[in-house]
This record gives C-alpha cells, structure tokens and sequence, in this order.
C-alpha cells in the first residue's frame, strides 16, 4: 500500500527541485513506492514514467 506521506514529500521535493536528477530521483521514488512495474535498478525513468511520476505528484500536492 502506497504511503502517502511519502509521496507528498517526494512530490514537494520533485516541484522545488532545480536539478533533473532530483527531480527524476523523487519520480523514481514516487513510482517505486506505487508499486510501479518495469523500474530500473538504477534510479533512471524513461519520458512516459516521469510523467506519470509528475501526475502522480500533482495529485499528491492536491491533497
């Protein structure tokens, strides 16, 4: 089961990020902890995961 608290700070921490491999290490973060099949094991998303990743913040931060 998704924490979402977790998610609420690795989605904060996605939004004020200014560097991408912080932004893309909270998205990988926010996925892994959704449970989302199909992550590397190196911390890297491809284009449609970080997207996903950043529709997931949004809504987090909607909360």
């Amino acid at each position: 089961m998704p924490d979402n608290n977790y998610i609420k700070k690795q989605a904060a921490k996605m939004q004020s990020a200014t560097h991408p491999r912080i932004k893309e290490d909270a998205g990988w973060r926010i996925l892994s902890n959704s449970d989302e099949p199909g992550l590397s094991d190196d911390g890297t998303l491809t284009p449609e995961q970080m997207q996903k990743a950043q529709a997931i913040a949004s809504e987090a931060l909607k909360q």
